[in-house]
C-alpha cells in the first residue's frame, strides 16, 4: 500500500498542513482548554492542601469537553462571513476568559470532591492522567486520519 501524499513542497513550505494531518477542531479546542486550565490544574491541589481541605478537586476536569464545545462555537463564530475584526477580536478575548475563568469556577463546589479522605495532592496524579488521555487520544486520532482508507 502506499501511503497518502505528505503535500507539495509549497504547502510544506508554506506552512500549510494537508487535511489528512490537522487535528480535528474539538480536540484543538480540547487542547487549549487544557492548557489555559494548567495554572489551575497545578496550583489547585496546593491550595486546597494548604487551606487544610482534604480529597481532589474533580470539577476543572470536566468543565474541559464544555470548553472544547464552547471553543468550536467562537471559532465558527470568528470564521463567520461579514465579520469586522474586531468583532474577532472580541469574540478571541471572550473565549480566553470563558477558558481561564471556567476551570476556576469550577473548582468551588465541594460536592466535586473524591477521595474525600486522601490528601489534595492526589489531584497531580489526576492531572497526569488527564493529560496523559489527550496526549493517546489526540495521537490515535491523527494516525486514524493518516492511514489509508478501504
Amino acid at each position: 500500500m502506499t501511503r497518502p501524499a505528505e503535500g507539495t513542497m509549497e504547502e510544506r513550505a508554506s506552512g500549510d498542513v494537508p487535511e489528512t494531518v490537522r487535528r480535528p477542531r474539538y480536540l484543538e479546542g480540547l487542547y487549549l482548554s487544557y492548557l489555559l486550565a494548567t495554572p489551575t490544574h497545578g496550583l489547585l491541589p496546593l491550595v486546597r492542601r494548604l487551606a487544610g481541605g482534604t480529597g481532589v478537586q474533580t470539577g476543572p476536569y470536566l468543565v474541559l469537553p464544555v470548553n472544547a464545545g464552547v471553543h468550536g462555537w467562537i471559532k465558527r463564530y470568528q470564521r463567520a462571513d461579514g465579520r469586522t475584526p474586531r468583532q474577532r477580536s472580541v469574540a478571541g478575548w471572550v473565549l480566553v476568559t470563558w477558558q481561564l475563568g471556567t476551570p476556576v469556577l469550577a473548582s468551588v463546589p465541594r460536592q466535586m470532591v473524591v477521595l474525600r479522605g486522601r490528601s489534595p495532592l492526589w489531584g497531580y496524579l489526576l492531572n497526569l492522567v488527564v493529560g496523559a488521555s489527550l496526549d493517546v487520544l489526540v495521537w490515535w486520532r491523527v494516525r486514524r486520519r493518516r492511514s489509508p482508507r478501504p
